[in-house]
C-alpha cells in the first residue's frame, strides 16, 4: 500500500500553522535522516530520536501519514506535503513458511491496505 507524507516540524516553526506544504517550501532546511546521510543531513538512529530531534528544533522530516495521526505531540506539528513521494509499505514473509495464519493475515492486510 502507498500513503502521503507529511512533513514533521517542531511545533514553533514557521510553516507549522500552514495546511499544505510543497518541498520546495522546505528548502533550506536540516533534514534528518536515517542513514546513508547527505553532507547536510543530520543521521538519527530511533524513532524516539527523530521525534526528539524534531521538538528540540534541530531539524525536520518526512513522515507517512499514518505517524502524525498515531503520535501527537504538542512540540511537534505535522503538515501535508503534496508532491512528496508516497511511502510504500510492503509485507513479506519467508517463502518456506505457508502456515494458515500468515495467509489470513496477508489478506486482511491486503485488504486494508
Amino acid at each position: 500500500m502507498t500513503e502521503s507524507r507529511v512533513a514533521m516540524l517542531p511545533a514553533d516553526h514557521r510553516l507549522a500553522c500552514k495546511r499544505e506544504l510543497v518541498l520546495a517550501d522546505l528548502g533550506g532546511e536540516q533534514w534528518l535522516r536515517y542513514s546513508d546521510p547527505g553532507p547536510d543531513d543530520l543521521p538519527i538512529r530511533t524513532i524516539e530520536e527523530k521525534f526528539e530531534c524534531v521538538a528540540a528544533g534541530t531539524g525536520i522530516t518526512l513522515v507517512p501519514q499514518s505517524v502524525a495521526e498515531q503520535y501527537s505531540r504538542p512540540d511537534i506539528a505535522y503538515v501535508p506535503v503534496l508532491d512528496a513521494e508516497p511511502d510504500q509499505v510492503f509485507l513479506a514473509w519467508e517463502a518456506g513458511r505457508g502456515a494458515p495464519l500468515i495467509s489470513h493475515f496477508a489478506r486482511i492486510a491486503q485488504e486494508q491496505g
